[in-house]
């Protein structure tokens, strides 16, 4: 395999490829440690024939990219048919201004949700290295996703869930077998687990959110995606974002590529938080370069109402010439519906991207002539409460 070491994206100290669950040791004297990531050898790679050979794969879920995951050679992959998801272009009509907006469709993976990928990478290597038993917190649909993959692996799930996720998404889990604990301060829970139970965390470990690296790796692919379907190059691609690695792992991908020499110009990517939860957002209006924590979250999108998030989402904004940017309550629902009757049901996370591209346009961030991409983590049926409040009206301030 391809997939040569990891390294600390804060101190470029190098380990060889192993579990890994807490971030850099190297910095472990600092206040939050760091990520590390998974680094490639490119000797002797033809890019060119690579992206050929991806274009033509006649599997179309993420392993078709086997060559640049972090797969050793002759291991089997797990995979439930995750990636390749829709690129729908939404012409100007109602609020829509931008000429070409495109929306990246995750609603369609195995179980409604983006995460899918995130599993399918992360748990093939969490077996590799010989973990039996997998844990997450989990707002809903990361629970949800690695309840699948886990079932589908044969390995033991523990599934720690914010106590306002809706019981559909539970009983999901429960139903692939999954243990389900509430816990409101599922961190402390989950660091006992993970360091006295020998569970593999296929999730983010704080204080500083420092996700598995190879959960990355599947995010990635998104940009892998995004690349070989746009007709032209993506000019921004805005993420909503909690922790951060969901806004990372794509980037990775466009900056790997560019690396390769295949894509002249990488996209500027944009995280996108709701106003009622913002703390990257503040940080990198700040010039901070560590998230900041929010003391009380309050918003309609459980799943970006983290506290706090990873600085490695701040790295993106900053290598990318990006940005963050915080929509309103309405804003997200306004973007909710215009999303519905274009066919597209998603849950208001989701939308938070769509309405942040509109607000990233009106402040001249975003021309309207740009192809500007939005992702669309998870789908509005695993939503049910949410879902009955935006029908009956709801529209806070």
């Amino acid at each position: 395999m391809r997939a040569s070491k990891l390294r600390c994206v804060t101190c470029a100290a190098e380990y060889p490829i192993g579990p890994m669950l807490e971030g850099c040791p190297a910095c472990a004297s600092t206040p939050l440690r760091a990520a590390v990531e998974v680094v490639y050898d490119w000797s002797g790679l033809d890019a060119e024939a690579l992206l050929a050979g991806w274009r033509g794969a006649a599997d179309r879920s993420l392993w078709r990219f086997r060559e640049l995951l972090p797969l050793p050679d002759g291991a089997a992959p797990l995979s439930l048919g995750e990636g390749g998801t829709p690129l729908v272009h939404l012409r100007p009509s109602g609020p829509n201004r931008l000429e070409r907006l495109y929306v990246k469709n995750e609603t369609v993976n195995p179980t409604w949700a983006f995460k899918d990928r995130f599993h399918a990478v992360s748990v093939t290597m969490a077996r590799e290295l010989g973990f039996t038993r997998l844990i997450a917190s989990s707002t809903g649909n990361h629970g949800n996703s690695l309840a699948a993959y886990g079932a589908a692996a044969g390995m033991e799930v523990r599934i720690l869930v914010d106590p306002r996720t809706p019981a559909v998404q539970q009983d999901l889990m429960a139903l692939h077998g999954a243990d389900v604990i509430q816990e409101m301060e599922r961190q402390a829970a989950l660091r006992a687990f993970v360091r006295e139970g020998d569970w593999y965390p296929s999730t983010y470990m704080t204080p500083n959110p420092v996700s598995t690296p190879y959960g990355v790796e599947g995010y990635k692919t998104i940009g892998y995606e995004l690349a070989l379907e746009l007709p032209d190059p993506a000019d921004h691609v805005l993420f909503p974002t909690a922790a951060g690695d969901g806004l990372y792992g794509p980037w990775k991908g466009f900056r790997e590529l560019h690396e390769l020499g295949v894509l002249p110009q990488p996209p500027r990517m944009h995280a996108v938080q709701a106003e009622g939860v913002r703390p990257i957002v503040d940080a990198f209006e700040q010039g901070l370069d560590e998230p900041l924590v929010c003391a009380e979250p309050d918003t309609i999108a459980l799943s970006i109402a983290d506290r706090t998030g990873g600085s490695i989402a701040l790295q993106s904004l900053r290598e990318s010439d990006g940005s963050a940017v915080a929509v309103s309550e309405r804003e997200i629902i306004a973007a909710m519906r215009y999303l519905a009757e274009q066919g597209i049901a998603v849950e208001p996370s989701s939308a938070a991207s769509v309405a942040g591209a509109w607000k990233q346009a009106e402040l001249g961030v975003v021309d309207p002539a740009e192809v500007v991409v939005c992702i669309l983590t998870g789908g509005a049926v695993k939503w049910p409460e949410t879902l009955a409040r935006v029908i009956q009206g709801y529209a806070a301030a």
